[in-house]
């Protein structure tokens, strides 16, 4: 019986790990999206066949995906469609889970790199106040993932609403 429940425990840490290094390497994948579309399609590929409700942080980073592929497009009437898409998945998700400091953040990087005439930059002070208010309380990985990156947004400005 107890070999039993130490198989059990070792499977549910390794289950936990791969799924913590598959959140960590789609993290680093964002963040190289932004300047290179192999990578977005990497990321794509990665997440396409998640759902809200299987995995919603992978959900969250495909919907990303298909924001970033839209930056990348050269056709204007893919570009609106994908950024369209990308758009209500990302809200579809943050309206089940508005207290995930994670995708509040990936809206904020969104909204902040999205031209003003797509009428995308409404949550920006709101998300940027979110995460001030509960950093302090996400995983040390998140942290690191999100600090260098919201300073680097912020750089200073108390609002948004000036850009």
């Amino acid at each position: 019986m107890r070999f039993w429940i130490i198989i059990s425990l070792l499977l549910s840490l390794t289950i936990s790990q791969a799924q913590e290094l598959n959140l960590s390497e789609l993290r680093e994948l964002y963040i190289e999206s932004s300047f290179q579309v192999d990578k977005v399609n990497k990321l794509y590929e990665l997440t396409k066949n998640n759902s809200i409700e299987n995995n919603y942080k992978k959900f969250t980073y495909h919907a990303i995906a298909i924001l970033l592929r839209s930056k990348f497009s050269l056709n204007p009437i893919y570009k609106l469609k994908s950024f369209k898409e990308g758009k209500e998945q990302l809200e579809k998700v943050i309206n089940q889970y508005p207290k995930d400091i994670e995708l509040r953040f990936l809206r904020l990087c969104v909204q902040d790199g999205t031209p003003a005439i797509l009428d995308y930059k409404l949550n920006m002070d709101e998300d940027s106040q979110f995460i001030k208010n509960n950093i302090s309380t996400s995983s040390e990985k998140l942290q690191q993932f999100i600090i260098p990156i919201f300073k680097i947004l912020n750089d200073g400005r108390t609002s948004y609403t000036s850009r």
